[in-house]
């Protein structure tokens, strides 16, 4: 955040009086004009008035805490050319300006009108696979693109940012020395395994975390005694995962769980299990009280309009709810809980932690309340975990499963599924029958699913959006095989459409050699990395990183040949081209096709589809055969698109 924006704050905290505009302007060095930005700017950032305006002046609201604000906005500048894109993006997505002013940009970045203009032209380039544009204008710059990719481009920067994970055994124990992490996770680990029930090694850790803060409450003796109300768990097999997790926990640790307590392990234990609550979430509210669910959909709601974050979910809704309960009660009863990660947390992920202030400021405002930095660091976890268990499944394919709910068969099938296929799959909602399946399908529209497994049938017209898997509700082993195969069918379909619409982001005419007269496949590499590089899209070095890569074994196998940099440090991911007729000698190999990769990890998740796919379309003799017939860029492109299908569907 800006050092500006903290400068402000400081001196306001340190006035008892309105000041006037030309006050403070005069105090810190700066115009009347950036002085009403800067209160502008922190306002709109928190979500509320922050700093109240009058005739008078400028004052700071008494009930929130400056020190909070200040040391939120930090005083680091961005030094590296990332750091420095990630804060135009940042301020021009999450700012909600619709441009900055570029000599606003160098007094804030102190780097020169040059270097900013630089920066953007780079921006154009790293950024191009999102379909966005940063277009300069009078002076200024702007954002240009649909609000899906600005969405898809500022969750990688929040990804980028918090860089240490949230969720590692590692940190934990750094973090909280004093509980044997190890033992714990044992204990979710074995327990969740002995009653069948499926955990990821993501939703293990996670679980851990929380377990963690539950502990670690009941061994400082701060006891929740705000009683739930009637909770009735489903199923035996959870009322038993629960037992064993009870009596694991309290005879390792040496605590007490009550009633309370019991209700939050078994609320994480289900968002964890990856199956959902009953009675669309009427158990929830019952249980955590209509006014705690209304106030976290804001939240999701908030979140989702000024961070264009999706927080929606289960995985994310029902711990949030439970925490968010005992965060008010801990309040009122003025015993807030510590938190050993708080200055991390502010630290790595202060993008993440803004959110967390936004939500704090909101419930000190509403309820009259104070909400320390711990609090708050608490309420970060929850939306970091809730990202990277996003991050953790992207490139899982999403499916619902429509079973008619008898006598839990539901839960079994989805439980078996997902310990089955969890690792290539995740299953994002259960249906039970067409009418809430049709309801699900809206619902959802905008993240989608993309199979269905189903139990009963379903009309052909029904499912044009996703692949319909007709299963049997018994007996799931012996229909593993057609489960798998169509897993692995709708794995590779969707990889070559990647191929097919993102053609043209990675693929063009100037980086394409057609039976070039040269003699070996280190001559083809030296060129092909020329042409990059003359684009500016490659930095110097591109070309030994590639040779490097090469001499250390070889990316040739049959007639393709793949070679790549071990960084992923290209200024534009590109992939330079060249078909030989003739062949061209590489190692043992004959190559007939090169497809020379340069990646920028803004784009190391989409990634993976392509490469998968280049492998999957040119690895067939066939299809190599019309490749070296090919005598023109044009007639590739042609040629990969008569391969691979318009659509999904």
């Amino acid at each position: 955040m800006q050092r500006k924006l903290n400068e402000l704050l400081k001196y306001l905290s340190g006035q008892n009086r309105p000041q006037t505009s030309a006050e403070i302007a005069n105090a810190l060095s700066i115009s009347v004009r950036s002085v009403k930005n800067h209160v502008k700017e922190i306002n709109s950032l928190y979500g509320r008035r922050v700093i109240f305006s009058s005739r008078n002046g400028y004052l700071l609201n008494s009930q929130i805490s400056p020190h909070l604000l200040v040391d939120d906005l930090g005083e680091s500048i961005p030094q590296t050319w990332e750091e420095r894109a990630f804060y135009m993006i940042k301020q021009l997505i999450l700012g909600h300006t619709s441009k900055l002013d570029l000599f606003d940009l160098c007094d804030t970045l102190c780097i020169s009108y040059s270097t900013v203009k630089s920066v953007i032209s780079r921006m154009n380039k790293t950024f191009s696979s999102y379909q966005v544009e940063f277009i300069c204008e009078n002076d200024c710059v702007h954002i240009k693109g649909k609000e899906k990719d600005k969405r898809k481009l500022i969750s990688y920067i929040i990804n980028e940012e918090s860089g240490a994970s949230f969720m590692d055994i590692r940190q934990l124990k750094e973090c909280f020395p004093g509980v044997d992490i190890d033992r714990l996770n044992q204990i979710v680990v074995s327990d969740f395994k002995k009653n069948d029930f499926y955990l990821n090694d993501f939703a293990a850790v996670n679980l851990v975390l929380h377990l963690l803060i539950l502990i670690g409450r009941e061994l400082a003796g701060n006891v929740l005694d705000s009683e739930p109300s009637c909770y009735v768990v489903e199923h035996g097999r959870e009322q038993q995962l629960l037992e064993d997790l009870c009596d694991d926990l309290e005879e390792t640790f040496q605590i007490h769980l009550n009633e309370s307590g019991r209700f939050e392990l078994y609320m994480l234990m289900k968002a964890n299990a990856s199956y959902s609550l009953s009675d669309g979430g009427q158990d929830l509210k019952a249980l955590a009280g209509e006014e705690i669910v209304r106030l976290t959909e804001y939240y999701m709601e908030q979140i989702k309009n000024r961070y264009l974050l999706d927080l929606s979910g289960e995985s994310f809704m029902a711990p949030f709810c439970l925490h968010l309960k005992n965060l008010l009660f801990r309040a009122k009863a003025n015993c807030p809980a510590s938190n050993p990660m708080t200055e991390s947390i502010k630290r790595s992920c202060p993008t993440i932690f803004d959110m967390a202030i936004f939500i704090g400021l909101d419930l000190m405002e509403r309820y009259q309340i104070s909400v320390p930095e711990e609090e708050i660091a608490f309420l970060a976890i929850h939306i970091g975990g809730e990202i990277e268990r996003q991050n953790a499944n992207y490139s899982k394919i999403s499916a619902v499963l429509l079973c008619p709910d008898y006598r839990g068969l539901c839960m079994e099938l989805s439980n078996k599924l997902m310990l089955s296929f969890g690792n290539q799959m995740k299953l994002i909602g259960v249906v039970h029958n067409l009418e809430e399946l049709e309801s699900f399908t809206e619902k959802t529209q905008e993240i989608g699913f993309k199979m269905l497994f189903t139990t009963i049938p379903v009309e052909q017209g029904i499912h044009k959006v996703y692949t319909v898997v007709k299963i049997m509700p018994f007996n799931l082993s012996s229909q593993y095989h057609l489960i798998q195969e169509a897993l692995v069918k709708y794995g590779m379909l969707y990889s070559n459409y990647k191929l097919r619409t993102c053609f043209h982001t990675f693929f063009e005419e100037g980086l394409t050699l057609i039976n070039p007269e040269i003699g070996d496949w280190e001559q083809v590499i030296s060129c092909l990395c020329q042409r990059l590089y003359e684009k500016n899209y490659t930095n110097k070095d591109f070309e030994e990183k590639v040779f490097k890569r090469e001499y250390a074994a070889t990316t040739a196998f049959g007639s393709i040949a793949i070679p790549h940099s071990v960084d992923m440090d290209a200024i534009k991911t590109s992939i330079a081209l060249a078909i030989s007729k003739k062949g061209i000698p590489w190692g043992e190999d004959t190559v007939h096709l090169v497809l020379l990769l340069a990646i920028n990890k803004a784009d190391k998740k989409i990634f993976r589809f392509l490469y998968e796919a280049l492998i999957s379309q040119f690895g067939e003799e066939g299809m190599m055969q019309e490749v070296k017939n090919c005598s023109s860029f044009q007639e590739f492109e042609a040629l990969i698109n008569s391969s691979i299908p318009k659509d999904m569907a």
